[in-house]
């Protein structure tokens, strides 16, 4: 993978911990705050930029691991761990890794189209 693909999964890593901190502290829906953030995890790298915690919290949205109320350009401002997503953020497991099983499950057992179907399978007569 590359630099970039790598580090938009270390984002998302750390804002995940990063959340699983503040919920701990006792606030439950924090601001986001790049700067913040990079202290809290012990982020080594270059800085962390708005627009890259911005962009990971919209996937710690889709992907369940986080709710609140999506802004454009901005994300989720104000982002809350679901139940999952604590889970998750207390393996300490990277979530590539989840991704990456998850993929890698995905094309060892494609639906068939009867499972893809079930919903309509018993309605025809």
């Amino acid at each position: 993978m590359s630099a970039a693909t790598d580090r938009q999964w270390a984002v998302r890593d750390a804002v995940l911990r990063w959340l699983l901190a503040k919920t701990t502290e006792g606030y439950r829906s924090p601001i986001l705050d790049a700067d913040a953030i990079g202290e809290e995890v012990g982020w080594t790298a270059s800085a962390l930029s708005d627009d890259e915690v911005y962009d990971a919290s919209n996937y710690l949205f889709k992907e369940g691991y986080v709710t609140g109320m999506p802004v454009k350009d901005v994300g989720i401002p104000r982002p809350m761990l679901t139940l999952v997503g604590r889970r998750v953020a207390k393996t300490g497991n990277p979530l590539r890794s989840k991704a990456n099983a998850r993929d890698a499950k995905s094309r060892r057992h494609p639906r068939t189209f009867a499972e893809a179907s079930v919903t309509t399978a018993g309605t025809a007569k």
